[in-house]
């Protein structure tokens, strides 16, 4: 009998996959909005199409004496309605595949497992899993292979650039965590729509990027909820950066570094203008190929450690299990910018919009565009709401439309 194909898990991937029995479940929904509703037979059509083109995707996990690995699934994809919660556990065997497409009415759901893709990789696969059912769909020929070969889409960017260097400690002082009552067992998943151009005119009014501001804003949203005894505190905001424009990589795995921006509060009378301006200050200080190199071989130092790669993988997972908590407690929250969605020009028209939404043990964002609609995907798991009220407000407070879409908890 034949062996099915079998891919390495990279260095995120290894971590997430010794979370994989935690109730954190590590999944990205990709979602599009259309002109109509959904055909299920076309729909899985286009889904068969696009993973002959992207087989790594169709992977189960399975465990091996030191590490976790993907191989090749014998299970058919498959297409359902929409009916289990938003970015529900995708592994619950070594027998499933990790990642799941489901719709509801007009709108077609994309959620991927963590451990095999980021959030650059999961945008190549559900660019082309739309352009494919549309294409289907308006007997349209569309173009969607990326032009790069099998071997490049599945190489380990990580093990491939890093390089062992000395290991620097990082300061960051007392970190602002939000605390308040959590949501039971769930997750409030929110969109917020706005228009590009008007957002990125407010960017320039500030003299800062679309993603400073953004960052800016939210920084400044998180002062309102903080007690005065917690302003010494830092509010720090991870930055998920995807690393393939700095070391030319076209892999669909995971490859992406984690930058991040602080800021304290000494004093009531700061200004949105200050703390956007020395956001902008930060990123421009840190999105450098030096900066981003020490991180990134930072993240890759422990699973090259020899000690670490010769402990058996359940020993692994207990060890894993404590960096991540510790790494969680290391932040105020996240917002990662995946940027501009682009599908092939001959069906866009049959799409009104996109969004992202990512889950989470706290809450985060996930910034994207699709043509001139920023959608900032929302996720929360705790029952006020604030910070995000604050956020919102601030742009609708500049003339900007605000459009929220909300699952009910």
């Amino acid at each position: 009998m034949e062996r099915n194909n079998w891919y390495k898990l990279d260095n995120v991937g290894k971590l997430y996959s010794s979370l994989k029995g935690l109730k954190k479940p590590n999944v990205f929904r990709f979602s599009a909005t259309l002109t109509e509703e959904v055909d299920e037979l076309t729909l899985l059509e286009a889904l068969k199409e696009t993973l002959i083109v992207y087989p790594f995707f169709n992977v189960s996990l399975k465990q091996g004496l030191f590490w976790y690995y993907l191989e090749e699934s014998n299970i058919k994809p498959t297409v359902k309605p929409e009916i289990l919660p938003i970015t529900e556990r995708i592994y619950t065997s070594s027998d499933d595949v990790l990642y799941r497409v489901n719709y509801y009415k007009n709108r077609i759901n994309l959620e991927v497992s963590h451990i095999i893709a980021d959030g650059k990789g999961t945008t190549d696969f559900f660019t082309t899993l739309v352009s494919n059912y549309l294409g289907l769909k308006h007997k349209v020929k569309v173009n969607v292979e990326l032009p790069s070969s099998l071997e490049d889409k599945t190489e380990d960017a990580f093990d491939k650039y890093y390089k062992k260097t000395k290991i620097r400690a990082y300061r960051d002082g007392k970190i602002y965590r939000y605390k308040n009552k959590k949501l039971k067992n769930r997750t409030r998943f929110m969109e917020m729509h706005m228009n590009v151009k008007e957002v990125l005119e407010l960017a320039h009014k500030y003299d800062a990027t679309l993603t400073s501001l953004l960052l800016g804003v939210l920084v400044y949203s998180v002062k309102s909820e903080m007690k005065l005894k917690e302003r010494n505190k830092v509010v720090k905001i991870d930055v998920p950066v995807d690393l393939r424009k700095h070391y030319k990589s076209k892999t669909t795995k995971n490859f992406f570094g984690v930058t991040n921006v602080m800021y304290k509060f000494k004093n009531q009378d700061v200004t949105l203008e200050e703390v956007i301006k020395d956001i902008d200050k930060q990123l421009k200080e840190n999105l450098t190929e030096e900066k981003l190199g020490e991180r990134m071989n930072l993240m890759i130092a422990l699973e090259k450690n020899i000690l670490m790669r010769s402990v058996p993988v359940v020993l692994k997972d207990i060890v894993l299990m404590f960096i991540d908590q510790f790494i969680l407690g290391k932040s105020t929250t996240v917002l990662s910018n995946v940027g501009i969605m682009k599908f092939d020009p001959q069906v866009e028209e049959y799409i009104k919009d996109v969004n992202i939404v990512n889950s989470t043990e706290t809450f985060q964002f996930v910034v994207s565009s699709f043509k001139n609609d920023l959608s900032i995907g929302i996720s929360s798991v705790y029952k006020s709401n604030n910070i995000i009220k604050n956020f919102c407000r601030h742009f609708a407070n500049e003339g900007i439309e605000v459009v929220i879409n909300s699952n009910e908890v």
